[in-house]
């Protein structure tokens, strides 16, 4: 099964790790390992649920211009 994906700007302020796997182009337990890790900020609302601001994939993409890359102290 493959999935198309989609670009950063065609997206809201807030995603799901669902959008994070398609901008990224990686798989589940991929994207759930980033956000486990911390390499991928996240929160997490519900005990359940879990989102990532643009902000936070732009960060750890290097495309934020007011954050530094994800991962450097």
């Amino acid at each position: 099964m493959t999935r198309a994906s989609i670009a950063l700007a065609d997206l809201g302020d807030i995603l799901t790790p669902g959008d994070v796997q398609l901008v990224l182009g990686i798989g589940r337990n991929a994207t759930y390992e980033l956000l486990a890790s911390g390499r991928l900020q996240s929160v997490r609302i519900t005990p359940r649920r879990l989102i990532v601001t643009k902000r936070a994939l732009e960060a750890f993409l290097g495309l934020a211009t007011n954050m530094p890359p994800a991962g450097t102290p």
